[in-house]
């Protein structure tokens, strides 16, 4: 049974060249419209339990009025149990005092907040509308009200971007004293303002050594790499995002969103008068077995603890364990994935090369 919703916020200040998430610029009357039929949606989702975590994401959360905020946090709150993780998403530049005070009171006990860089050359080249100055000032008041849960985020592999300004990068971002870090290699899907301008993606050797980069310096300062681009102190996993990588049911609303629960994967419509004429259907799809123990490996591989293979049997079999032993020992003289007794994971050769390990897999 899901114990998870997610929640969109599709609504942005402005758009970043490189994102191709489902958002679109803020409107104060489409944001009105929007949250009415959110929370209609909201009510609509038949939730059987109490949740133990809630994440609002977008889009940029933040940059909805705090009018509307209320609204919709005042439904969500009652929903969660009483171990929970609430995690919220917003920007430096319109994560405002009245909105942290706000999420605090409603019960939010976690932010993930968008730094990016610490270069303002990037940060200008990506369309970021705030300073790196900006962003600490937005940790710092967080801080202050009371947030200890912070994570922020650091994109790599920028147009030209050498060693040593990731170098820097990564001291500047570890300056922020958040427990949390999540680190996204540049991409730049087709359709998006990067795209149609010729931007390219950084070269995949080049990439991989700037990941190796982030690894180390990250475990020197007592990070975990607990998932392929996800570090924390102890204790400070992102529980919420650890349901996807686990393969386990989850809830959704809103413009988008997606979510899985009863064995079936869904997005809901990414047209927004569709949405607020509250027809929010999109994509539907029942899963095969097959799908299932794929979604798996792909899941749970992208953990640096990987799986229990007592788990994976439970789940789909002996047999069906049986039948990986031949890839999983070709993969393993590969260096590309260990074996102890009872756990299945990849090396950090094999996190760095995860499609080839999951291609042998799936062959």
């Amino acid at each position: 049974m899901a114990s998870s919703l997610y929640v969109h916020i599709p609504f942005c200040a402005h758009i970043c060249g490189y994102c191709d998430f489902t958002k679109v610029i803020y409107n104060e009357e489409w944001a009105f419209s929007y949250t009415k039929s959110l929370l209609k949606q909201l009510k609509e989702t038949k939730i059987e339990s109490k949740l133990k975590t809630i994440y609002v994401g977008g889009g940029t959360p933040s940059s909805l009025p705090s009018s509307l905020l209320e609204e919709i946090l005042k439904e969500l709150q009652p929903l969660l149990g009483e171990e929970y993780e609430f995690s919220f998403e917003g920007n430096p530049e319109n994560l405002t005092e009245e909105k942290l005070l706000l999420l605090k009171k409603y019960g939010v006990n976690r932010l993930s907040i968008g730094i990016q860089s610490s270069k303002n050359k990037y940060l200008n080249l990506m369309g970021r509308a705030h300073s790196f100055e900006e962003g600490k000032k937005a940790v710092e008041l967080a801080k202050r009200i009371g947030f200890v849960n912070i994570s922020v985020d650091l994109i790599y592999g920028l147009p030209n971007e050498t060693l040593e300004e990731l170098q820097d990068d990564i001291d500047n971002i570890l300056s922020l004293g958040t427990p949390h870090i999540s680190t996204y290699c540049l991409s730049v899907p087709s359709g998006t303002a990067w795209k149609n301008k010729g931007y390219e993606e950084m070269d995949d050797d080049l990439a991989a050594s700037q990941y190796e980069l982030i690894l180390k310096c990250l475990r020197e300062k007592g990070f975990r790499r607990y998932e392929v681009s996800n570090f924390a102190l102890e204790g400070y996993e992102s529980k919420h995002n650890l349901v996807y990588w686990k393969d386990e049911e989850y809830y959704a609303v809103g413009l988008g969103a997606s979510g899985f629960t009863n064995g079936e994967r869904f997005t809901f419509t990414k047209n927004l008068t569709s949405y607020i004429n509250n027809d929010y259907e999109g994509e539907r799809e029942r899963l095969t077995r097959k799908d299932m123990v794929e979604e798996y490996f792909l899941t749970n591989l992208r953990l640096e603890e990987g799986f229990k293979k007592m788990d994976f049997m439970e789940k789909f079999g002996i047999e069906e364990f049986a039948d990986y032993i031949p890839h999983i020992e070709y993969l393993k003289k590969q260096g590309l994935i260990e074996e102890t007794d009872d756990s299945i994971f990849a090396t950090d050769k094999g996190i760095l090369l995860l499609d080839r390990v999951l291609l042998e897999l799936f062959e």
